[in-house]
């Protein structure tokens, strides 16, 4: 029993102490960065600065294609981050300011038609936001402010035919 407690107290030192060097690593990271899977295949692409990530990252599948592509500033994403759909066409296309989403974004069908777009301020939706149809009319209009439907609302038949409105104020629909 004793010698269970043992190996037991052991495993749990082994894993504080492992993620403790493994901190200690990053925070002394400097210059690219290269991660390999078992096969020996890059998996990931970027650079640190003092531990931090620095400027653009490239993540790759177990085939090398890329999935995605992230910009960093002082460990934050920053600028644009582009994710990528198996197909190789974008996912999606997001605007990053020290971490938090704003400006605009596009979100793609794996056809390459646009899904949906728009803009973020403060990591909250913000403006005129569009969703589309897969065959690129455009399908319902919303409005957003600080993050909440605030003002018109479209919804459009898949032939470009308007056939509903509302209007939203802080969140809740008023007609």
């Amino acid at each position: 029993m004793n010698y269970l407690k043992i190996i037991f107290i052991c495993y749990f030192l082994a894993i504080g102490c492992n993620q403790t060097a493994q901190n200690e690593i990053l925070s002394t990271m400097d210059g690219q960065y290269i991660e390999k899977n078992k096969d020996g295949l890059i998996t990931v692409i970027g650079n640190f600065k003092n531990g931090k990530k620095e400027g653009q990252f490239l993540y790759l599948d177990s085939k090398g294609k890329l999935q995605a592509q992230e910009n960093y500033l002082n460990n934050q994403l920053h600028n644009n981050q582009l994710t990528i759909h198996n197909t190789g066409k974008i996912n999606k296309s997001i605007t990053y300011i020290n971490g938090k989403k704003s400006g605009s974004y596009t979100i793609y069908y794996k056809n390459g038609k646009i899904q949906e777009t728009g803009n973020y301020k403060n990591d909250k939706k913000d403006g005129e936001i569009i969703w589309y149809y897969d065959n690129g009319q455009k399908n319902i209009v919303f409005t957003y402010e600080n993050g909440q439907l605030n003002g018109p609302t479209q919804e459009f038949s898949k032939d470009g035919v308007l056939i509903n409105e509302g209007n939203y104020v802080n969140g809740d629909k008023i007609n």
